[in-house]
Protein backbone atom coordinates (compact mmCIF):
# COMPACT_ATOMS: atom_id res chain seq x y z
CA UNK A 1 0.00 0.00 0.00
CA UNK A 2 1.22 3.74 -0.93
CA UNK A 3 -1.45 5.54 1.57
CA UNK A 4 -4.44 5.67 2.75
CA UNK A 5 -6.70 8.32 1.87
CA UNK A 6 -10.08 9.02 2.94
CA UNK A 7 -10.28 5.32 4.25
CA UNK A 8 -9.26 3.94 0.70
CA UNK A 9 -5.81 2.03 0.41
CA UNK A 10 -3.99 3.08 -2.61
CA UNK A 11 -1.76 0.70 -4.46
CA UNK A 12 1.06 1.24 -7.64
CA UNK A 13 -0.39 -2.59 -9.31
CA UNK A 14 2.72 -2.35 -11.06
CA UNK A 15 4.10 -3.57 -7.76
CA UNK A 16 2.40 -6.36 -7.37
CA UNK A 17 3.96 -9.40 -8.93
CA UNK A 18 -0.11 -11.48 -9.01
CA UNK A 19 -0.72 -8.34 -10.70
CA UNK A 20 1.63 -8.62 -13.39
CA UNK A 21 1.64 -12.69 -14.32
CA UNK A 22 -1.76 -12.06 -14.41
CA UNK A 23 -2.30 -8.97 -16.82
CA UNK A 24 0.81 -10.48 -19.10
CA UNK A 25 -0.95 -13.56 -19.50
CA UNK A 26 -4.50 -11.70 -21.20
CA UNK A 27 -1.85 -9.58 -23.17
CA UNK A 28 1.62 -8.14 -24.15
CA UNK A 29 1.05 -4.39 -22.63
CA UNK A 30 -0.12 -2.65 -19.53
CA UNK A 31 -3.42 -0.90 -19.46
CA UNK A 32 -2.33 2.47 -18.21
CA UNK A 33 -5.28 2.70 -16.69
CA UNK A 34 -5.50 0.34 -14.27
CA UNK A 35 -1.20 1.48 -13.45
CA UNK A 36 -3.24 2.69 -9.93
CA UNK A 37 -5.47 0.76 -7.48
CA UNK A 38 -7.75 2.19 -4.61
CA UNK A 39 -9.70 -0.33 -2.40
CA UNK A 40 -12.18 1.19 -0.03
CA UNK A 41 -13.01 -0.15 3.55
CA UNK A 42 -16.15 -1.91 1.76
CA UNK A 43 -14.08 -3.67 -0.93
CA UNK A 44 -15.44 -1.04 -3.53
CA UNK A 45 -11.96 -0.56 -6.43
CA UNK A 46 -11.52 1.97 -8.32
CA UNK A 47 -8.75 2.49 -11.04
CA UNK A 48 -6.55 5.14 -12.33
CA UNK A 49 -3.42 6.04 -14.03
CA UNK A 50 -1.75 8.33 -11.39
CA UNK A 51 -2.16 8.95 -7.58
CA UNK A 52 -3.31 12.29 -8.30
CA UNK A 53 -6.20 10.87 -10.82
CA UNK A 54 -7.44 8.30 -8.43
CA UNK A 55 -7.28 11.06 -5.57
CA UNK A 56 -9.62 13.10 -7.55
CA UNK A 57 -11.82 9.95 -8.23
CA UNK A 58 -12.32 9.80 -4.24
CA UNK A 59 -12.88 13.48 -3.69
CA UNK A 60 -14.85 13.84 -7.26
CA UNK A 61 -17.16 10.54 -7.90
CA UNK A 62 -19.80 12.47 -9.38
CA UNK A 63 -17.33 13.69 -12.41
CA UNK A 64 -16.67 9.80 -13.60
CA UNK A 65 -18.17 7.66 -14.89
CA UNK A 66 -17.90 4.27 -13.28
Amino acid sequence: MIENYKGWDITLTWDNKDYLQRETSKNNFFNHKEKWIGVHLNGEKIYGSSLKEIRHIIDYPSLHAK
